[in-house]
């Protein structure tokens, strides 16, 4: 009995135990664990710098080459595309050529035909040029009664008017006109286009004009018409080694080398003295005295010579300087001239020359819309000289050194021996 109560004793304990074991195996233990942000704190660490070391390495610089510079050059581009009747061209003794093979066939396309260089003859004296500048004297020694007078010079007048007017679009021309200084037409080389044409017309037509009661001084570069003498340049604006001074038709020759001319015609009656002073004249009180009061009654003479041409309608006539006293005192030593060295053709040939080169050097360009022959001629300056002398003078003052002048540069040397050979060049158009 008392056996059989220990053992029930240890199965109720086993089995409580068994079921404690249950219920704690049903319970689940959690334990939550909550971490705190990390946060970290930069220190600051003493380090100790150190000396940058600057590399030296060689570096190859390449040169900039030299921007190319735009250059402005004046052209004269014919006018393309222009539809013309087909008609046979007259013949020009003027001017000839001009148009190339374009003739007959209209000027449709004229730009792809291109231009050759017209034809100049001026009183007999032919030249070929696409930069043309013609020079025309305006003292009182051009307009003297044995060379023509007024009249004469009128008709010279209306001479290169009819050249400047046959010169194709295309080509560049100007025109200037001399005493002591320079007068040009224009600044500059202009394209012969009608507009420029009837400004040269405009320019020319009122100088030294024969008008009802004329004065005895109404002529020289004051009777211009517009715009009269606005471009004028003194005798010192082209002056080249030798020369101390330019003025006159050397003045106006080197004007138009300025302007870049292939071509230069000079129109005057006299070389004149070009020449380097030496030594200073001398001249005698009893002289001087004597040739001015000379001076005072030609100048008398001469006014009442004019107001008797005056009465029966006549042009006046023109003289000054020297030529009034010579002219009616003859016998009257005047102004002594020193001790002086006169340029020679050779020397002004040089002068020629030199202002080409120094012109060229800085001078813009100036091209015209005409093609020149594939040649060994093309670029050669041309001078030409129209000398008017008297009738009975067939050797004109100065005439020598003119004719070697133009040979020397290429050019035509003619001589016009008064108001008839003028006269019959016009009217029969061929060389006398």
């Amino acid at each position: 009995m008392a056996r059989h109560a220990k053992s029930s004793a240890a199965l109720v304990s086993l089995g409580i135990h068994a079921v404690l074991i249950v219920v704690a195996l049903s319970f689940v233990a959690v334990t939550v664990i909550q971490k705190d942000e990390t946060k970290f704190e930069a220190k600051q660490v003493k380090r100790p710098r150190m000396q940058l070391k600057r590399l030296q390495v060689p570096v190859k610089i390449k040169k900039s080459r030299p921007k190319p510079k735009l250059r402005k050059r004046i052209v004269v581009q014919p006018k393309l595309n222009q539809t013309m009747p087909d008609i046979k061209m007259p013949e020009i003794t003027g001017v000839k050529g001009g148009i190339g093979s374009a003739g007959g066939m209209g000027l449709q396309g004229a730009g792809g035909i291109g231009f050759t260089m017209p034809e100049l003859n001026l009183f007999g004296a032919k030249s070929r040029g696409e930069k043309v500048f013609i020079i025309l004297d305006t003292t009182s020694y051009i307009m003297a009664d044995e060379l023509g007078g007024i009249p004469a010079y009128t008709l010279i007048k209306d001479e290169i008017t009819k050249i400047v007017s046959q010169l194709p679009s295309v080509a560049l021309f100007n025109v200037a006109v001399f005493d002591g200084g320079v007068v040009p037409l224009f600044p500059s080389l202009a394209p012969a286009t009608p507009d420029n044409i009837q400004a040269c017309r405009t320019w020319l037509e009122p100088l030294n004009t024969v008008s009802q009661g004329m004065g005895d001084k109404q002529y020289g570069t004051k009777t211009l018409g517009e715009p009269g003498d606005m471009h004028r340049l003194s005798d010192m604006e082209f002056v080249v080694e030798p020369l101390e001074k330019a003025g006159g038709w050397l003045g106006s020759v080197l004007c138009g080398i300025h302007q870049q001319a292939d071509t230069v015609y000079v129109l005057t009656c006299m070389h004149g003295r070009i020449y380097k002073q030496l030594e200073a004249a001398q001249w005698k009180e009893s002289e001087r005295r004597k040739y001015n009061e000379a001076m005072v009654k030609a100048t008398e003479l001469l006014k009442k010579e004019n107001e008797e041409r005056r009465k029966r309608g006549e042009a006046p006539r023109v003289l000054g300087g020297t030529g009034l006293v010579k002219e009616y005192f003859p016998n009257v030593k005047g102004p002594p001239v020193g001790e002086r060295y006169t340029y020679t053709p050779d020397d002004l040939t040089k002068v020629l020359q030199t202002g080409q080169r120094q012109w060229a050097q800085n001078a813009v360009p100036v091209k015209s819309g005409l093609s020149r022959s594939k040649n060994k001629n093309k670029n050669k300056f041309s001078l030409n000289v129209i000398q008017f002398t008297s009738k009975e003078n067939k050797d004109g003052p100065g005439c020598s050194h003119f004719r070697e002048l133009a040979k020397k540069n290429n050019g035509t040397y003619r001589m016009m021996g008064g108001l008839d050979a003028i006269e019959s060049y016009i009217k029969n158009n061929v060389e006398e």
